[in-house]
């Protein structure tokens, strides 16, 4: 047999990303930079070795179709509804002003650089840079833990807007032609074509996948499983394409449809590593398209940093107009302030069509790429630059008096239990401790899901809309089902104390770095569950004669500094491991 063309392409790709992430990683350069960095050392930019053909940019393709298909597997259409305020308001409205910002932008730069890029070329540089990179935010959300969070799903929001977009955007395109000759009533046409076929697609993959995924899960073989998630994920990206709509929408549609069930969960695992392969090779993929001017490189900088300020801006506006939480809306922003991978699909359109130049669309590549670079830092930072940012925006006083006021329709974002990025809390235990800590996370707006062994108190908790799996803590099947390996604190409520002590080594296994926090009757079994790992024990004795001195001291008139230095004294002394972790906390 004769070697593939492409092959030894892929071969030094491969080596040359691993040589560069390994070298970003002692500096704690996120894997995604060192992909695209290493598509510039390969690309015409670098050392020129490979350049972006057909079978790389289809493999590509193939791996953002596979990201958002398994993004889909995390959500349901019930989901998506809550998110409807933030995907057809929101969504438009930030392509909108994103467009108008930016295309404003374009032309003065133009106007300074002395390039004519006209009002045709204006619009559509504003249109290709308001679009976001999905496939780099659900990827570093996703890995962050933080797609369910409130920002991760005012993101995802406005991410599922601009895919729908990308399609009128390019019939757009089309009539920015010189040679277009489309009236007002083929615009139309097509128009209501893309919203009659999306809605068909969506009513479609949910009356039809949920009926036949059981025929791929009930066999028990893995070829069957992988081979029937392709199926249905390729297949959709292909009904979809035909009809008009983004491959990697259609893939996503399939997700959803099927979300929710066991059968999706399993698919999603067993697709995740050839989603990672076929991703990584996609964003190696970005690198090579460009060929750097060095002598232009400051103005595309600047670009650049205009663009990121100018959609940060943008999206951190329109939420703050539609009342969603202050740092919520500023996350957001700078999470969406890069440019995505669709924006290069509409400049090569622009390109084509003849309303933009090859100097200008090169300069336009270097541009995104370099929003894309500084994605990943951005994300890192966006908590910090939130918090910061959050309390001086209120200091202007219309945005004071705006979330100031009564407001019952404040849009919710809170994370939707399960998924692969799992709770924040998972609750062992539904009884009354269990109820009152779940009562409490809702009340704060912490994502949290509950485990409940007992079948009718799991039917009426799911009747009540409380996130609750049923199932035993001592299956380690079942502990990552409900989200163990993710959350970030876990709470043991129940009653049976060898249940706690096998549950909690469980637990520790899946999750070395979580807070396990174990409630137990007698003193004399804490510590056998604390060296089981869990870091900290409530003992029912304890917090019972705690509750009876303070209560007896309050009556007698002891002053309330007493009590409370006999309470600490009470806990540091006899307390366990949560009297040595208060310790060390001092």
């Amino acid at each position: 047999m004769h070697p593939f063309a492409f092959l030894d392409e892929i071969a030094l790709m491969s080596v040359a990303a691993v040589s560069v992430i390994l070298i970003f990683n002692r500096f704690k350069i996120p894997p995604i930079i060192g992909l695209i960095a290493t598509g510039l050392i390969l690309g015409p930019s670098g050392l020129a070795l490979v350049a972006q053909d057909e079978i790389i940019a289809t493999v590509s393709e193939l791996g953002v179709i596979l990201l958002l298909f398994t993004i889909g597997l995390e959500f349901s259409l019930d989901d998506l509804k809550r998110l409807k305020n933030i995907v057809l308001v929101a969504g438009p409205l930030q392509i909108l002003f994103s467009t108008l910002v930016i295309g404003a932008g374009a032309t003065i730069v133009a106007t300074w650089t002395s390039d004519t890029i006209g009002t045709k070329g204006a619009m559509l540089i504003g249109m290709a840079m308001a679009l976001s990179s999905t496939a780099i935010c659900t990827k570093i959300l996703k890995e962050r833990r933080e797609l369910g969070l409130p920002h991760g799903r005012a993101v995802l929001g406005v991410l599922i807007f601009q895919d729908l977009a990308v399609v009128p955007i390019m019939i757009i395109v089309t009539l920015m032609s010189p040679a277009a000759a489309l009236s007002i009533g083929d615009i139309a046409l097509r128009l209501v074509t893309l919203v009659v076929v999306t809605g068909g697609l969506i009513i479609g993959l949910r009356l039809l996948l949920p009926r036949l995924i059981p025929y791929v899960t009930r066999v028990s073989t893995p070829e069957v499983l992988i081979l029937g998630g392709l199926a249905i994920c390729f297949g959709t990206a292909y009904v979809s394409s035909s009809l008009g709509l983004s491959m990697a929408l259609g893939a996503f549609l399939a997700g959803v449809a099927i979300a929710g069930g066991e059968e999706g969960h399993a698919i999603g695992r067993v697709l995740e590593p050839m989603k990672d392969a076929f991703t990584s090779i996609f964003f190696l993929s970005v690198g090579l398209l460009v060929n750097i001017d060095w002598a232009w490189m400051p103005v595309n900088i600047a670009t650049a940093v205009a663009i990121l300020i100018a959609n940060a801006v943008v999206v951190t506006a329109i939420l703050m107009i539609m009342r969603v939480n202050l740092r919520t809306a500023v996350m957001a922003g700078i999470i969406l302030a890069q440019v995505g991978e669709f924006s290069f699909v509409i400049a090569r359109a622009g390109l084509d069509y003849g309303v933009i130049t090859e100097f200008g669309f090169q300069n336009m590549l270097v541009s995104i790429i370099i929003t894309m670079i500084v994605t990943p830092t951005l994300i890192t930072l966006a908590p910090r630059l939130a918090e910061r940012a959050a309390p001086a925006i209120c200091f202007v006083p219309l945005v004071r008096r705006w979330y100031g006021q009564e407001n019952d329709d404040e849009i919710e974002l809170n994370r939707f239990a399960g998924g692969e990025d799992g709770p924040v809390v998972t609750i062992i235990g539904a009884g009354v401790l269990g109820r009152n800590v779940a009562s409490v996370l809702r009340r704060t707006a912490i994502p949290y899901t509950m485990l409940e062994l007992n079948g009718e108190t799991v039917t009426e908790l799911r009747r009540r809309g409380e996130p609750v799996i049923q199932g035993d803590m001592t299956d380690e099947q079942t502990l990552i089902h409900v989200g163990v390996r993710n959350a970030s604190v876990i709470i043991v409520a129940i009653s049976d104390q060898t249940a706690i002590a096998q549950g909690v080594s469980s637990v520790r296994k899946l999750r070395p770095d979580a807070l396990i926090v174990a409630r137990t009757r007698y003193a004399k079994e804490a510590d056998i569950i604390a060296s089981r790992g869990a870091d900290v024990v409530v003992t029912e004795e304890y917090e019972s004669s705690i509750q009876v001195f303070v209560t007896v001291l309050e009556h007698l008139g002891v002053e309330r500094d007493i009590i409370s230095a006999q309470e600490e004294v009470m806990r540091l002394d006899h307390y366990g491991l949560l009297g040595r972790l208060q310790r060390s906390q001092q």
